[in-house]
């Protein structure tokens, strides 16, 4: 009776599963592939419900190619999560092995339990190389978590086979009384267990990943996809949390004349303009350093570990490579350029304490006929009293 119930409720919790992925495909990736997997298994599950006749060969094979396909089709979601290719020649040399091995054990033997064996063995596998697209270390806890569950799902597999093979059958089992079995009922009630856990766990990340993206869109600026300031203030806190007395600097940037490129070339022509200099801060800015629109035509950039002289330095770079691009089409003709206003932080500085310094050491700059990097004097442990002018190169 336990067996029946189970038979019937765990293709159309499956099922369900499958046409749930499926509806929110276009969420994240990897979900048409989930639900794939859940649906596969569900026709798996569904199909062992069928009776099936002394000496039979295909059915059963059916069902165990549904239940490596459905395995797999979690391989092309894990994989596409992590943004990596799919291992399809491992999968598929798993898929052949364990089909033949099942095939070789029904047709000469006749003997369900080296069928099954074989079967578990291959899903076994199958998981472990789900397992091998993220690792232990993955930057994110719910893909640590995907990944100690595809674990889970391979050793309770694993374990499952050791016990099996090693307990005596009286009869011997075959694919006509093994529904009836005992291990039948212990198959499906652990193939139920792990296979909601998963989708669970799938559901999880998929909110996770939403609330991540949204998170992420709202720290951004529409244009350019640099950060605004409230992502800037974010990230910038977050770069200064290992508290000490290691240097940073701040570096305010303002495109100059940019009124008279959106007033003689469009808006159009000034919007690419805004958004080639924010991808030319953000290619030289480094891994601990970070880009913002400030709003305009204005950007900051932080960066943790630059003393005051490296950080007017890196400013005086970005303002030499400004001068040398060669923009297209209508703007090919015009030379564009910025001015720049270069503080370093004191210990405990506020970041908009800093961005005030830095903003009238850039108003020097373009008082001073623009197209220059005016920094601080000295890197300060208080406010500069006057302020170091570097004229255009």
């Amino acid at each position: 009776m336990q067996a029946d119930i189970l038979a019937w409720a765990v293709p159309a919790i499956f099922l369900a599963f499958g046409i749930g992925f499926a509806a929110l495909g276009r969420v994240g990736p990897g979900l048409y592939a989930w639900s794939l997997c859940f649906t596969l298994a569900s026709l798996a599950y569904g199909s062992t419900v069928i009776p099936v006749s002394e000496g039979a060969v295909f059915k059963p094979l059916f069902e165990d190619f549904l239940f490596l396909l459905s395995l797999s089709g979690a391989n092309l979601a894990l994989a596409a999560r992590m943004g990596r290719r799919p291992r399809f020649e491992i999968l598929a040399a798993l898929i052949v092995a364990s089909m033949g091995s099942a095939g070789l054990a029904l047709v000469l033997t006749g003997n369900a339990k080296l069928e099954i064996f074989a079967i578990q063995t291959g899903c076994a596998l199958i998981m472990v190389t789900a397992a091998s697209h993220m690792g232990p270390r993955s930057a994110r806890g719910i893909d640590q978590a995907l990944f100690w569950l595809c674990l889970l799902v391979a050793a309770s597999l694993a374990l499952q086979n050791l016990v099996f093979l090693s307990s005596p059958l009286d009869p011997p089992m075959s694919v006509a009384n093994w529904r009836e079995s005992p291990w039948a009922f212990v198959f499906q009630l652990s193939g139920a267990a792990t296979g909601v856990a998963m989708a669970f766990a799938v559901l999880v990340a998929i909110g996770m990943d939403l609330i991540d993206h949204h998170r992420r869109s709202s720290d951004l600026d529409a244009l350019t996809l640099v950060l605004n300031r409230r992502g800037f203030e974010r990230r910038v806190a977050e770069l200064r949390r290992p508290a000490g007395q290691v240097p940073a600097a701040l570096i305010l940037a303002d495109l100059d004349f940019f009124k008279q490129i959106n007033d003689r070339h469009g808006h159009e022509a000034g919007d690419a303009v805004i958004c080639g200099f924010a991808a030319l801060l953000g290619e030289m800015a480094g891994p601990n350093g970070c880009v913002c629109r400030f709003g305009g035509e204005e950007f900051a950039l932080f960066e943790r570990g630059l003393s005051l002289s490296e950080a007017r330095d890196l400013a005086s770079r970005m303002q030499r490579a400004l001068s040398q691009v060669r923009w297209p089409f209508e703007l090919s003709e015009v030379q564009v350029t910025a001015s720049f206003g270069v503080v370093a932080l004191a210990p405990g500085e506020h970041l908009w304490d800093a961005a005030g310094r830095a903003d009238k050491l850039l108003y020097v700059a373009k008082s001073h006929g623009r197209n220059r990097v005016v920094a601080d004097s000295i890197a300060p442990a208080r406010m500069p009293m006057e302020p170091a002018l570097y004229p255009s190169p």
